[in-house]
């Protein structure tokens, strides 16, 4: 379990007026994998999680949300875990674990405008919905949002169609929150299926587009493949690609 998770981690610090650490998590199905009838080490992920030592991680596909809250408040002291209630048509939870110690969780909120863009969003169908917190940092009292997000997955024309969608409709929301109560810095992590990545394809030109609009910074950019993917043919051999990203404005 140790190799499978160094991929699905990414951890970043970010500079705002004191450093801190964020990252994101695809936890993959926790606790419970049906697909692959594999229930969560939750030795091992406990172990993880605590050397990891972020102030702020994202986490998605959490399945049992109610034994994840448990899980968090009785194995990682100091942390704390807020998710959405919905999870989408495969009940796949997200939000944010954080430290304690050093953050504060001032408001938490789900969007599920990003579910079914241009419909009226689901709880318990399509895609994922966006989780949204307001954090502050204890020791100078800045404020920042934190956003765990989900996209769809697939590279097919349709999913990337979709996405595109999705990532409008993020921009959108920043740059609303920006405008609503002067907040300026943000960080948007998770697993935004960018199957097209690393050959520099749609999902490519759709992120960079997305993070130039926002004048954010991609703190995975440089980062190698992080999953593998159908590819698009049916010729058994997956393609790498990177789909796990930590964005955020410039410290």
């Amino acid at each position: 379990m140790k190799s499978a998770l160094t991929f699905l981690i990414l951890l970043a610090s970010i500079s705002t007026h004191a450093a801190i650490t964020i990252g994101a998590y695809n936890i993959r199905n926790f606790d419970y994998d049906e697909r692959y009838r594999i229930r969560t080490n939750k030795t091992e992920l406990s172990t993880t999680l605590k050397n990891l030592k972020a102030d702020v991680l994202s986490v998605e596909e959490i399945n049992n949300k109610a034994e994840f809250q448990v899980f968090i408040t009785s194995k990682i002291p100091g942390y704390k875990y807020s998710g959405t209630e919905c999870g989408g048509a495969h009940g796949q939870h997200l939000g944010f674990i954080y430290n304690s110690n050093t953050i504060e969780l001032l408001s938490f909120n789900e969007d599920l405008s990003v579910s079914e863009p241009g419909q009226a969003g689901g709880c318990n169908s399509g895609s994922r919905p966006l989780a949204i917190g307001l954090f502050q940092i204890k020791a100078t009292k800045q404020k920042f949002y934190g956003m765990t997000a989900h996209l769809k997955s697939g590279g097919d024309p349709q999913s990337i169609m979709k996405r595109t969608k999705q990532f409008e409709i993020i921009k959108n929301i920043v740059k609303e929150l920006k405008a609503k109560n002067g907040v300026v810095d943000f960080y948007l992590a998770g697993d935004l299926n960018t199957t097209e990545y690393l050959n520099r394809g749609a999902d490519y030109k759709l992120l960079t587009s997305f993070v130039s609009d926002l004048g954010m910074v991609n703190l995975t950019h440089n980062l190698g493949c992080s999953a593998y993917w159908w590819g698009g043919t049916e010729d058994g051999i997956e393609e790498p690609t990177l789909l796990d990203h930590v964005i955020a404005t410039p410290g």
